[in-house]
């Protein structure tokens, strides 16, 4: 059971005279607006620029392995899924954005001259670019589990002219999976890939390089292969002195949404050799029992590579001049769907050992809030960044996500957090770059509403102000004042309607239809106790009921009472009778207490008497 942490206890008032204030009714989809509240506040403290760009993108545009942005001299390359000429298909766009801040787009061509068109694999094919030393674009788009897409530009910085070239890649014969790309200190382009050897129950990571002088491509290596395994591509970047940093994950032949064993190491370029993080010689394929200092994120407890969870989603790395600077990435120690219950961490090498921290920590934050699989590291100068998506439900603003940046001085222990742009409803995607200057431009899109941003966030003039982790969930809530200390608490109800509506849904955050404690016919008298297991002081309690559908009020709770358990035992807080409004809101002197007790007399008012809560909320002290 996921629980806030509480706030420090408060002495307990002698008088708990109850005052009653009664709101309107809260729709279950409610959402506020979008551009106000403390979260668009804090937008604009972190000094970030953040401008939708005039093209549409296509819902299958989601990732979050790929690289659609490049920054060099000046222009910003971006590349999309666009909308296709039929349904469940997309065209790849790529559009730079020069100087003077005007966007120029063009298709990836065809044959004939036509836009090519892909079909939609939702999360597995967006494209990832690159531009060379000569200022030619690559792109490697809508790949799973198949032959190479490669387009290149014909004149350099065009992207008008991107024609389709996959026949001058190696492997034809191989099925291509997840490209990310890097550009080479000497120009040249980097690709790495996972590839199919699925006739000896193997998908491989290979590293591919492009001579730009020579025009020509090769595979300098098989990074990893394993029999039983499958190579997950992360990142690649390249340091000053040319060396290649290397970042995957395994999962188990053929796939699987849950991964394992974070791995890193270094190409070097000059003589073909691969490294650990320690300096240590590699020889490859590396293997998932490779020696040495490899694995950033090795098994835990009950953890294998056939793990539906403990696992590992999604990871990037930042690199720092030379040096790595560390590694963000995404892993649970438990879950339900193949995609909740991911952490934030970090990994760095400190010289002997790999050290490891929890950055965004969603039994911290509460039920009702996850990470998303998109996420970015960054470093220059003396701060190092991390980006994630950060998705949040509440009875205020309904769904929510949001673009949340992580930002600490290097050697310090202290994150500071904020967000980037605006919250919004539907999932989102990032990408980000560091350009010379220290700025970070980041590539965000919203593929259900068709929107693609773009985003700057400078380094100079300090450190952006920042907040903790869960005041920016709090803000996303739309919760101005108190911890909900109830959320997430255990729960004992006199009786429920069905199994799918027990008591554990009023304390989930969430204020939908199917999000609702329901009492049983029968049940004249409904009760529901939520237990968060640590005194607090506490002074507003918060009841949430009704039916979004009803026309009426007929559906609310009619008449109720609220208590307490203090040290002195129960204490009644509130009594509310002849009740029509959706939430409820009773206000009092602290109190401090670890249990609420809703005690029912009158369900409803409707055909079907039942009581029908979305919501218990029980605020902390607001200190």
């Amino acid at each position: 059971m996921r629980r806030p942490q509480n706030p420090g206890p408060r002495a307990v008032t002698a008088a708990l005279a109850a005052a009653v204030t009664l709101g309107t009714a809260l729709p279950a989809s409610a959402a506020g607006p979008a551009a106000t509240g403390p979260v668009g506040a804090a937008a604009a403290r972190h000094a970030a620029q953040v401008d939708e760009l005039p093209f549409t993108v296509d819902s299958s545009n989601q990732a979050g392995w790929w690289k659609p942005i490049d920054v060099v001299g000046g222009v910003t390359y971006v590349a999309f899924n666009a909308p296709g000429p039929t349904a469940a298909t997309h065209e790849v766009h790529v559009a730079a954005r020069g100087a003077d801040g005007v966007w120029t787009d063009g298709c990836l061509r065809a044959a004939d001259g036509s836009c090519a068109t892909f079909v939609d694999d939702n999360g597995h094919n967006q494209p990832s670019i690159v531009v060379d030393g000569a200022g030619n674009v690559h792109a490697f788009v809508s790949m799973h589990h198949e032959q190479w897409n490669y387009f290149r530009t014909t004149t350099p910085g065009d992207v008008t002219s991107l024609v389709d070239v996959s026949a001058q890649l190696p492997d034809q014969d191989l099925a291509i999976t997840y490209p990310v790309t890097a550009r080479g200190a000497d120009g040249d382009v980097y690709v790495m890939a996972r590839a199919g050897a699925d006739q000896r129950q193997a998908r491989t990571g290979n590293l591919y390089r492009f001579d730009t002088a020579a025009g020509t491509w090769s595979r300098v290596a098989v990074v990893a292969d394993a029999v039983g395994h499958s190579f997950y591509p992360d990142d690649l970047k390249v340091g000053t002195d040319g060396r290649v940093h290397v970042l995957w994950e395994w999962g188990p032949w053929p796939a699987d949404p849950s991964r394992h064993l974070g791995s890193y190491a270094v190409y070097d370029p000059a003589d073909g050799s691969f490294r650990d993080v320690a300096g240590a010689a590699l020889a490859t394929p590396i293997t998932p029992a490779t020696p040495g200092a490899v694995v950033y994120q090795p098994y835990v407890d009950g953890e294998d590579i056939g793990s539906y969870w403990p696992a590992l989603q999604t990871a990037k790395l930042s690199v720092h001049g030379d040096d790595l600077d560390g590694i963000a990435y995404r892993f649970r120690t438990e879950g339900v769907t193949a995609f909740d219950g991911y952490d934030v961490r970090f990994a760095r090498w400190d010289g002997a050992a790999w050290q490891r921290e929890t950055v965004l920590d969603l039994a911290e934050l509460g039920p009702g809030v996850e990470t998303s699989a998109a996420i970015e590291t960054t470093s220059a100068g003396a701060t190092t960044r991390i980006y994630a998506v950060v998705e949040t439900t509440s009875c205020v603003t309904g769904q929510q996500s949001a673009v949340v940046r992580a930002e600490r001085v290097r050697g310090e222990g202290t994150w500071r957090f904020g967000t980037v742009g605006e919250p919004r409803t539907g999932a989102q995607r990032l990408s980000a770059v560091t350009a010379s200057t220290g700025t970070d431009q980041l590539y965000v899109t919203v593929p259900s509403a068709g929107q693609l941003f773009h985003a700057t966030l400078p380094r100079t003039g300090g450190t952006p102000a920042g907040t903790t982790a869960a005041q920016v969930v709090a803000d996303l809530r739309g919760e101005a004042t108190g911890v909900n200390v109830a959320r997430g608490a255990a729960v004992t109800v006199s009786s429920t309607l069905r199994a799918d509506t027990g008591g554990e849904l009023a304390v989930d955050g969430s204020c939908t239809d199917a999000s609702r404690w329901i009492s049983a016919l029968d049940d004249a008298a409904p009760v529901l106790t939520a237990d968060w297991g640590t005194a607090t002081a506490v002074d507003t309690v918060r009841v949430r009921s009704g039916y979004s559908k009803a026309t009426g009020t007929a559906d609310v709770l009619r008449d109720f009472s609220v208590e307490l358990r203090t040290a002195a035992g129960w204490v009644r807080v509130g009594q509310v009778t002849g009740n029509t409004q959706g939430t409820v809101t009773l206000t009092f002197p602290a109190a401090t207490a670890d249990q609420v007790r809703l005690l029912v007399t009158d369900p409803s008012a409707s055909a079907t008497d039942v009581a029908r809560v979305y919501e218990v909320e029980v605020l902390a002290v607001d200190e």
